[in-house]
């Protein structure tokens, strides 16, 4: 009997099924293991992206409240915050004493025989007399729309709060421009105002250095006072419109990255809203400065015209300072 050798050929253990099936275990457990650290790091990228924009978002916030509170300090100084029976008393206490007593007491002081060379006292008191009255009216307005709305309510910097952050530094912008402009505006005016008192002072002699230095100061002080109001009421008007810009720009951009027409009408509405408000809360402010500022030029032209002598930097240089500011401020109320 022929023995047969049966000869089995074992498969190669690559082929073998068991292997097979514990290999493909093995590569898909290290695809899953690698996609995981990959979705790891991603997740910790978009993490740390995150945390960066919302650290850049808290800083502009901080940098708008910032802003909004030296404003507000800066207001409260020059007595338009008048939230309180003792703010508002405090408020127009400061307004007659700085404003309308103390220049009246040193124009009262400059009456001399001698004086009208270098001082008309009509010119004067009519100058004081419409200072007075367009800060008054500044002052008065102002006030209470800020005792009514708040700071930013009045600005209108709070609409968008915590949906679009885009605008804080075009705030920021915006609040220090206008801080600077008051500055650029008072300082020539100021200037011009000083060096004609000191010039006028040297030919009017009170009989003492002592009260002609307080003359002087009294009169340099309480316009400096009167003027800031004037104008910081009117920085406010164009810092309120300036603001708007913002989003009028936002909204031109809005036009050419949507397509939803609600959208559109949606922002369109909110910002005809805030117009219709700005004229509301401002309308009686620019009537009453228009009057005024119309009535102060009218008056000065006639009291030229009038007046038979000649007219120098001395006697009427305050002619040339204040209804600079004067039309300065309807300018800023016209650009």
């Amino acid at each position: 009997m022929t023995n047969l050798q049966i000869q089995t050929e074992e498969p190669p253990l690559s082929q073998t099924p068991l292997l097979i099936s514990i290999q493909q275990q093995l590569q898909n457990q290290n695809e899953g293991n690698s996609n995981n650290n990959n979705n790891n790091n991603v997740n910790k990228k978009n993490e740390d992206v995150q945390v960066d924009a919302d650290g850049e978002i808290e800083e502009d916030q901080s940098k708008v409240e910032a802003s909004l509170v030296r404003l507000d300090r800066f207001l409260t100084v020059l007595g338009f915050n008048q939230d309180s029976p003792l703010s508002f008393v405090v408020s127009w206490s400061v307004f007659a004493a700085v404003g309308v007593v103390a220049p009246l007491l040193a124009l009262s002081m400059c009456d001399c025989p001698e004086c009208d060379r270098y001082e008309i006292q009509s010119f004067e008191m009519a100058i004081v007399a419409f200072q007075a009255s367009l800060a008054a009216v500044s002052l008065l307005c102002l006030s209470h729309n800020l005792r009514k709305y708040g700071l930013r309510r009045f600005l209108f910097v709070d609409r968008y709060s915590g949906k679009m952050h885009c605008f804080h530094r075009d705030y920021v912008a915006r609040i220090s421009g206008s801080m600077r402009m008051l500055f650029l505006w008072v300082l020539p005016c100021f200037i011009l105002k000083t060096v004609r008192e000191i010039i006028r002072i040297f030919y009017v002699q009170h009989g003492s250095w002592w009260l002609s230095l307080a003359i002087l100061s009294a009169l340099i002080i309480s316009w400096t006072y009167m003027s800031t109001i004037s104008l910081s009421a009117c920085i406010l008007f164009h810092l309120v419109c300036s603001l708007q810009v913002i989003h009028f720009d936002d909204y031109g951009k809005l036009l050419q990255r949507e397509s939803d027409v609600l959208v559109f009408m949606e922002e369109h509405i909110r910002l005809r809203y805030h117009l219709s408000k700005i004229s509301h809360r401002f309308r009686i402010y620019l009537l009453l400065e228009f009057l005024v500022v119309t009535a102060s030029q009218v008056v000065t032209l006639l009291q030229v015209t009038g007046y038979g002598q000649m007219l120098t930097f001395i006697n009427g240089g305050d002619f040339a300072v204040s209804p600079t500011l004067y039309v300065q401020s309807i300018n800023t109320h016209l650009d």
